[in-house]
């Protein structure tokens, strides 16, 4: 006999609480995400190919997207069902999400947060507390936890690791590989202006001979992360 599965509203939800991406959103180190419209999430164009990536509880997993938050009784019990559909929910919701930053209007609420700093800023001194961006090295979930929130800074073109307290995993794949560069492309007037100046060491206030800087720079560096064998090439990769 098949296991009923569970809603957001059953067990004594009231009218009172918050929807489910809201309540998402809110969850600690969940502050990069932003509320994706519903209308977005119930445009079948929007979830092209998402039920095959997702899995079996992609049906249950919708509804509670969008129903309402769970509550506190159904969240105790690890035994419910719920906490197999909220695990579904939470993988649906980050790949929606990262298509929904690509839009219009996406990146008009990554932009509020990008000015409010919510994404926090470089840890280069250099950069002078530049305001960072949320990017994945790939678009894929992994599964094994392989492919973790990054953070790009758009002055000095690095990547940095997201250390997010007490070690909760937010797959890159929520965010994209294209979201910073197409904010960037949309909104031009961000860009800031590259680093002025550069450190340079000194032993005794004499400046150190780089004779490895020197090599690396007449080195061709290889690209990071390697392109997969199936990506397109554009002009600009020749």
């Amino acid at each position: 006999m098949q296991e009923p599965a569970l809603s957001s509203s059953d067990d004594g939800s009231s009218l009172d609480e918050p929807n489910w991406v809201s309540w998402f959103c809110m969850l600690r180190n969940h502050e990069f995400f932003c509320e994706v419209d519903p209308a977005f999430v119930q445009d079948r164009f929007n979830l092209y190919g998402l039920k095959e990536l997702v899995g079996p509880l992609y049906s249950e997993a919708m509804t509670m997207i969008l129903g309402i938050a769970p509550t506190e009784k159904q969240l105790s019990d690890p035994s419910q069902r719920i906490h197999k559909v909220l695990d579904t929910a939470r993988i649906l919701y980050g790949l929606i999400h990262a298509r929904y930053i690509l839009t219009a209007q996406g990146l008009s609420d990554m932009k509020a947060k990008y000015r409010a700093h919510e994404f926090g800023a470089c840890p280069r001194t250099l950069c002078e507390k530049q305001t960072v961006l949320p990017i994945g090295l790939s678009d894929s979930v992994s599964p094994s936890g392989e492919n973790p929130l990054k953070l790009f800074c758009c002055r000095c073109q690095e990547l940095y690791d997201h250390n997010v307290p007490g070690g909760n995993y937010i797959d890159g794949a929520f965010f994209g590989s294209t979201f910073p560069h197409l904010f960037l492309q949309t909104f031009r007037e961000l860009r800031p202006p590259p680093p002025s100046c550069k450190y340079v060491p000194r032993v005794f206030g004499f400046k150190v001979y780089q004779a490895q800087q020197q090599q690396q720079q007449q080195l061709q560096l290889d690209e990071w992360p390697k392109r997969p064998k199936n990506e397109p090439v554009s002009d600009w990769d020749s």
